[in-house]
């Protein structure tokens, strides 16, 4: 398993900042995209920030077209300023 190629026989020291990395995006894109944006849970669902509000108009936008072409594409928490007023 895992532990066997991080320090078993290979050895692949790097391996460990790797996952750790990976996991750290993982959770970092989970709390962003699903519970900030998203608001699957109700920690954040009365937010009344204009950055909050920026973000999730801009989000929607995104993903206002299903198919692949002609969709809006920019990073998740930098957005155009059109979007925050």
């Amino acid at each position: 398993s895992g532990f066997v190629v991080l320090w078993g026989e290979f050895n692949f020291w790097f391996g460990l900042p790797i996952a750790i990395g990976i996991f750290l995006y993982g959770l970092t894109y989970f709390a962003v995209h699903d519970i900030f944006i998203h608001q699957r849970f109700k920690i954040f669902k009365k937010t009344n920030n204009w950055y909050a509000k920026g973000i999730r108009r801009a989000h929607k936008i995104h993903h206002k077209n299903i198919g692949k072409e002609k969709g809006e594409c920019f990073g998740m928490l930098w957005v155009p300023i059109k979007y925050f007023k």
